[in-house]
């Protein structure tokens, strides 16, 4: 081996080095810091997918497993399988997706649904579905209690206690009934949070972003039915079919809110907004729920409204 070939191999490993430090530090930081630690955690699969157009996925996946062995030593044993099992999995199978060139909803749903599978297999083997929803409801139990508990002594009328105990139960009810969507959405979330970030990277380096322009993005059109037909399933429905159907409605209202989003960023880089401004709508949109609201139902309608003005016009002949 030529001393070029030996620089060029210390140099990749002091690399891989570097991402599996700062990959394990993020990920352990959700459980050992306090404050900001859940937000630094869910940066975890960056190093890694900073990696992948510089290294064979080989090397990915003996990163993962160097993070795994590492958290597992520092955590114990059931962090390291979280870990291998949620951004491990994420950071190998992201690059491998995005090699295929495959659509944005492509990728995300074959990544989110192989990520959601493996989680769901490894909880199954240490407990049944109903052991695992009954320590759900424990554990958003215990913080309804916990919170009516503070606002009791916060000094707030009875009556008020009252009512904000009642809305938060009903509150645990739908987010058990709404468990399946939440846990699909929530890994999509950061997928995508983590893809966007990866754009960035590219931009920054003169790359060209996967997936082009995506303020041009939008739903398939055959979407909107399955979103009525979600619609009325659950108002009209029981039982599982109402169940099946409201979990379905709710992924699909994410990805409308998606599409609002996107069409509200389309209009601020158009208009040029400045970036506190931009920073303002987004934290509306995140503290408002009308805002939210307002933005899903842009996302619905621009199926007929077209606010991007992306369907072909009709010639007008003279």
């Amino acid at each position: 081996m030529t001393e070029h070939e030996q620089t060029s191999v210390a140099f990749e490993a002091l690399r891989l080095l570097r991402a599996c430090v700062a990959t394990t530090a993020l990920f352990l930081s959700g459980f050992f810091l306090p404050f900001g630690g859940p937000v630094l955690m869910l940066l975890t699969p960056q190093p890694g997918l900073r990696l992948y157009r510089q290294v064979h996925s080989g090397r990915l996946l003996l990163l993962a497993a160097l993070v795994a062995g590492t958290t597992g030593l520092v955590g114990g044993v059931v962090l390291g399988i979280a870990y291998a099992l949620s951004f491990g999995l994420l950071t190998v199978m992201l690059p491998l997706v995005l090699e295929r060139e495959w659509s944005i909803e492509v990728t995300v749903g074959v990544t989110t649904a192989a990520v959601s599978a493996a989680i769901l297999a490894a909880a199954l083997c240490f407990a049944s579905p109903p052991d695992l929803l009954l320590a759900l409801r424990t554990t958003l139990e215990r913080v309804h209690d916990e919170a009516v508990a503070v606002y009791a002594r916060s000094g707030l009328a009875a009556d008020i206690v009252h009512q904000l105990d009642e809305g938060s139960a009903r509150l645990v009810d739908l987010v058990l009934r709404l468990t399946p969507a939440l846990f699909l959405l929530s890994i999509a979330a950061v997928m995508l949070l983590n893809l966007s970030l990866l754009r960035r990277s590219q931009r920054a380096g003169g790359l060209a972003p996967v997936f082009g322009d995506l303020t041009r993005w939008k739903c398939p059109p055959e979407l909107v039915w399955l979103l009525v037909a979600g619609g009325y399933s659950t108002v009209l429905s029981g039982g599982v079919i109402g169940w099946f159907a409201a979990n379905v409605f709710a992924v699909l209202l994410a990805i409308y809110f998606c599409q609002g989003l996107v069409i509200a960023q389309f209009y601020m880089r158009l208009w040029r907004s400045p970036l506190w401004v931009v920073g303002l709508v987004y934290a509306f949109i995140v503290v408002e729920w009308l805002v939210a609201t307002a933005v899903m139902l842009v996302g619905v309608f621009d199926l007929w409204a077209d606010f991007r003005r992306l369907n072909p016009r009709p010639v007008v002949e003279d």
